[in-house]
């Protein structure tokens, strides 16, 4: 069974860790992500870009972060 509608949103995520040319510098951190329903595509240097691009799609509520229900 296949759930569809509004309040589904498919992202494919891949996240890759990318050595630096310059001697000495950090390893580069780089992100790109496709929304599968629409297909929009984007790639980001920073995580704080990608979560900009999810929160396009949701809304405000589901961005919020507050405490965490016990697991287990």
């Amino acid at each position: 069974m296949t759930r569809q509608g509004p309040d589904l949103h498919v992202f494919v995520v891949r996240v890759r860790r990318e050595p630096r040319e310059i001697l000495g510098a950090p390893d580069e951190w780089t992100f790109w992500i496709e929304h599968h329903p629409s297909g929009t595509q984007h790639y980001y240097r920073d995580f704080a870009g990608l979560l900009d691009f999810i929160a396009e799609y949701l809304p405000a509520d589901a961005m919020e972060r507050g405490p965490r229900p016990p697991q287990g």
